[in-house]
């Protein structure tokens, strides 16, 4: 019965979508594209952004000081050019002339720093508003500590912008171009109620511009004819879906409504796929690991959450669960180079097995009082709804059953639905991942820092913290490489989370389809896309 109704229900989104119009040149010449997400937005505000997916739309909309290039180099964008002062604290940024959001008003410094201070306004709450702790008195802003007028945030003239740091930060050019730092317009969003709630309430400044939204079938966003680099965009209307289901995402490929997949496929899928020679790869910078919840029962025992780790064949688990994929070697993705020596890695021997280490798993799960596993608690693994998380989530609890004797529910929930019981405390483990937001280790580390608000599973190491605090302020990239590559030894010590694997994405994308930019670091771009 379960089986009959998912076909129905695809069937009935392929029908339903099928209205919408097919791929490539539609009749008068317009270049559309259809790319599915498979996501429907939380928000249009670039500030109030709290996932990868939603960031993924709203680089479409929006556009930052610096942009990633299809060379994957950020670039002046909004920018013309910066400087940096001699001690690294002083960046000025000069705008290009000219600049205009979508309904044609003027783009100046006003309108980045209203929107830097916004995302720094604690009485907005946004989750990304520590990406902005770098600017001077950021952090005491957010805290409640300081006033907006006290932030390192300068309009010189209407394209002179003077932002002074908290401490160096050697890599902040290219962190302006992550998606909190999108610029808005402050006079258009201080007219809204909630600016970004939909689209009567959003005003676009990168090279697309929001049209039309279905809930959760489809958004479609047009090019923006006031962006500065108008004459790059290529494409006229971008539909992006919401088919959340791989094999109904697939369907819609494979009869033309669809000219880019981006959801997780099964293994099955991926063969079969592979083997027709039309399934793409991309590299990611992002890691994979289970968020465990280091207050709960049982598992706020160190020797516990080794057991649970140690007791794991992640390769195992890599190669043949999640395919394309690899064992990670601890919280860091195992290519990210060092950051004092880009030719180098920034970690050159595993810190956990990857085959695991069962011998060793059973000792200290005895020591901890659970032998063979009698006495654990049954503990519960969230996931978000999605067929490789389910495999995934399932091969896990399957190989703690076999090889620990401990029971872990594997729990589906809707991606909304996760986040609120992490946020609460209420879970014991939770599949999560990481994609960089900047080209630096420290974006994976800083999410296990004490006060993060990532950091669900309230991991907490002083020791860890301050190693951090010193790769955050020293300018000195051997100073910040020794203390991060310290301190993610300390996290894999205290086993704070549970690191799994490092895997490549795989996509379906038209042949007739290129320049799409793939980011290293998860995100998507269709600025220079074209329909050939």
């Amino acid at each position: 019965m379960k089986k009959l109704t998912l076909l129905l229900l695809s069937l009935l989104l392929i029908a339903g979508f099928a209205g919408c119009g097919q791929t490539g040149q539609d009749e008068g010449g317009v270049k559309r594209l259809n790319y599915n997400i498979g996501y429907d937005p939380d928000t249009f505000d670039p500030q109030a952004c709290n996932n990868l997916e939603n960031n993924v739309i709203l680089t479409q909309i929006y556009d930052t000081l610096l942009r990633e290039n299809l060379n994957g180099v950020f670039e002046p964008s909004l920018a013309e050019s910066y400087t940096v002062s001699e001690d690294g604290l002083v960046y000025t940024f000069i705008l290009k002339e000219g600049l205009k959001f979508a309904d044609g008003s003027p783009l100046t410094t006003e309108d980045v720093i209203y929107s830097w201070a916004r995302a720094l306004d604690p009485a907005n709450a946004f989750e990304y508003a520590y990406q902005l702790y770098y600017i001077k008195n950021g952090e005491s802003y957010n805290m409640g500590n300081a006033s907006a007028s006290d932030l390192g945030l300068k309009a010189v003239d209407a394209r002179t912008l003077e932002v002074t740091l908290e401490n160096p930060a050697p890599y902040f050019a290219s962190l302006t171009g992550f998606g909190t730092y999108g610029v808005i317009s402050k006079a258009f969003a201080e007219a809204q109620a909630t600016y970004g709630a939909d689209l009567d309430s959003t005003l676009a400044s990168g090279p697309f511009m929001p049209a039309e939204w279905v809930k959760e079938q489809y958004l479609k966003v047009v090019k923006n004819p006031n962006y500065w680099d108008a004459a790059t965009v290529k494409i006229d209307e971008l539909y992006i879906y919401a088919v959340s289901e791989s094999a109904t995402e697939i369907q819609m490929y494979e009869t033309g409504q669809l000219d880019i997949t981006s959801r997780s496929m099964s293994t099955a899928d991926q063969k079969r796929l592979a083997e027709e020679g039309v399934l793409q790869i991309r590299g990611n910078l992002s890691n994979r690991y289970i968020m465990v919840n280091n207050t709960h029962e049982a598992i706020n025992d160190v020797r516990v959450r080794k057991a649970l780790c140690l007791a794991l064949d992640r390769e195992s688990i890599a190669v043949n669960v999640v395919n394309n994929a690899t064992a990670i070697g601890g919280f860091i993705p195992n290519k990210m180079a060092a950051v004092d020596d880009p030719s180098k890695l920034f970690r050159t021997e595993d810190l956990i097995p990857a085959n695991g280490d069962l011998e060793q798993a059973k000792a200290l799960l005895a020591e901890a009082g659970y032998p063979e596993g009698k006495g654990f608690p049954v503990l519960e693994m969230l996931y978000t709804t999605n067929e490789a998380n389910k495999a995934l989530a399932e091969a896990l609890a399957e190989m703690w059953r076999t090889n620990l004797g401990i029971e872990v529910k594997a729990v589906n929930l809707e991606g909304a639905v996760r986040r609120e019981r992490k946020d609460s405390g209420d879970f014991d483990f939770s599949l999560d991942g990481w994609s960089t937001d900047y080209m630096d280790p420290y974006s994976f580390l800083e999410l296990a820092l004490s006060n993060n608000a990532y950091n669900e599973g309230q991991y907490s190491n002083p020791e860890y913290d301050a190693l951090l605090k010193t790769a955050k302020s020293s300018n000195d990239q051997t100073v910040r490489q020794n203390a991060m590559a310290a301190a993610e030894k300390i996290l894999i010590e205290d086993m704070g989370v549970i690191p799994l694997y490092v895997s490549q994405g795989s996509y379906l994308q038209k042949d007739n389809v290129i320049n799409v930019y793939y980011s290293l670091m998860g995100g998507t771009d269709f600025k220079w896309a074209e329909i050939k």
